[in-house]
């Protein structure tokens, strides 16, 4: 299995069941949705704005070291 089906599994396992109910219910609109499906039109569709939406990353110096990466 890829390393991505790997993190969405454990993710998914990690949701409530009301949650792994809206995760299927989205999945299985998806596969049976006719023409291309892309990003927009998922995000649209499923009420799921908050995808889309930009997020600002600060490259500032932080006191001590990154808690990513140590440096």
């Amino acid at each position: 299995m890829s390393d991505k089906i790997n993190k969405f599994i454990k993710a998914f396992l990690a949701l409530s069941p009301e949650e792994k109910k809206r995760v299927a219910e989205i999945a299985t609109a998806i596969s049976q949705a006719p023409g291309p499906i892309n990003e927009s039109r998922i995000i649209k569709s499923f009420g799921l704005e908050s995808l889309g939406s930009s997020t600002t990353v600060n490259f500032a110096p932080v006191p001590g070291s990154c808690p990513t990466c140590g440096k």
